[in-house]
C-alpha cells in the first residue's frame, strides 16, 4: 500500500466514522457506515472485518463489524487535529487544561499551525513565554459578560483565574486596589495558586442592593385592606382578603456612589489614602494632616 494512500486526508463522513470509532472502547466502526465508504477504508488499511461465524448456512454475510487498524487510529488523530486547528487557528485565545488536572489550567495564545503530533507552540500567560501545549487539551475561553451599565466607582471586585469571586475592595485606583486585595487571606491563598489575580473597577449598577437586604424601610401595603407579608428578595407580597387570594412579586434595588466619590464631588477638603498608621486601612486625609475613617469623613462634610 503506497504511503500516500496510507497518510490520505480524510473526507468529513470518513472522519465522523474514524472519530466515532476513536472513541468508542473497542475501536469500532458504527454500523450504519455505508458500504462503499468501507470498501475505500479498507483499502487504505485503515479498518478491518471482523469476520463471523461461518459455520451457519442462514447468515448473509460473514463480515460481523468493522474495527479501526492503527493506520486507522492515524488517520482519526489527522482528522481530530484538523477539527481543532479550525477551531484554534492562529492568534486565538484558549485555555489549556493539562493531564495533571484543572488546578493546572493556563490561559494561553496560539501562535502557530499545528505539527504531525498534534501540537502548537503559544504564549503561556501563567509562564510569560512560549510553550508547546497539544491542541486536544484546548477549552473554549468562558464568554465576556456584557459592559455593565451606570457611572464608575471607586469598589473594585477581586477575581481569581476561573473568574469567581474573592472580596470587594475601595480604592481609587488599579494600583491601590491590588494593595487592599493583598489584605484579604482568600486573595493571598489564590495568587500563590494562580501566580496572580484579576481586579476590575464596578459601576454603579453592580452596587444594587436587594430589598430583603436594606435595614430602616418603610413596610409598603398594596392596598389599606390587604395584609402584607414581606419576605426574602426578590419581594414577595403574599395578600389575603375575603374573596381572594393572591401574590405579587416585586424586585427592587438601590445605588449610591461610594464615600470617596462623594466627599470629592462635594469639594471636601484632603483625599483619600492608604493610611500606614492606620495598617494600610483607607483614610481621608486632611490638609493639616488629620486622618479620618470614609464614615467620619461623610458625617463631618457630607451630613450622613
Amino acid at each position: 500500500m503506497p504511503r500516500a494512500a496510507l497518510d490520505a486526508t480524510p473526507t468529513n463522513y470518513q472522519a465522523r466514522l474514524l472519530l466515532a470509532a476513536l472513541d468508542d472502547c473497542q475501536r469500532r466502526v458504527p454500523s450504519d457506515a455505508k458500504t462503499r465508504t468501507l470498501h475505500i477504508m479498507d483499502l487504505r488499511q485503515w479498518v478491518r472485518p471482523v469476520l463471523r461465524d461461518r459455520s451457519g448456512p442462514s447468515i448473509p454475510s460473514n463480515v460481523r463489524h468493522w474495527m479501526l487498524t492503527h493506520h486507522g487510529v492515524n488517520a482519526a488523530n489527522r482528522a481530530r487535529t484538523a477539527q481543532l486547528a479550525e477551531k484554534y487557528p492562529v492568534a486565538t485565545p484558549a485555555v489549556y487544561v493539562p493531564e495533571e488536572g484543572e488546578e493546572h489550567r493556563d490561559i494561553v495564545v496560539v501562535m502557530s499551525e499545528p505539527a504531525a503530533d498534534g501540537t502548537v507552540e503559544a504564549h503561556s500567560v501563567k509562564h510569560s513565554g512560549p510553550v508547546r501545549v497539544p491542541l486536544a487539551g484546548l477549552r473554549e475561553l468562558p464568554p465576556l459578560r456584557p459592559e455593565p451599565e451606570g457611572d464608575l466607582t471607586d469598589c473594585w471586585v477581586i477575581t481569581d483565574a476561573e473568574g469567581a469571586e474573592l472580596a470587594r475592595v475601595e480604592a481609587k485606583d488599579d494600583p491601590g486596589a491590588r494593595t487592599a486585595a493583598m489584605r484579604h487571606p482568600k486573595v493571598r491563598a489564590a495568587a500563590r495558586r494562580d501566580k496572580g489575580f484579576a481586579v476590575r473597577r464596578l459601576h454603579t449598577s453592580e452596587l444594587s442592593v436587594p430589598i430583603g437586604e436594606l435595614r430602616g424601610l418603610p413596610r409598603i401595603s398594596t392596598a389599606p385592606a390587604e395584609r402584607v407579608t414581606p419576605s426574602a428578595t426578590p419581594a414577595r407580597f403574599c395578600t389575603d382578603t375575603p374573596s381572594a387570594r393572591r401574590t405579587i412579586t416585586v424586585t427592587t434595588g438601590m445605588t449610591r456612589k461610594s464615600i470617596p466619590t462623594r466627599l470629592r464631588e462635594s469639594s471636601a477638603p484632603g483625599a483619600m489614602v492608604t493610611s500606614e498608621a492606620a495598617g494600610g486601612a483607607l483614610r481621608w486625609r486632611l490638609p493639616n494632616g488629620e486622618e479620618l475613617t470614609p464614615g467620619d469623613a461623610a458625617k463631618r462634610f457630607l451630613d450622613d
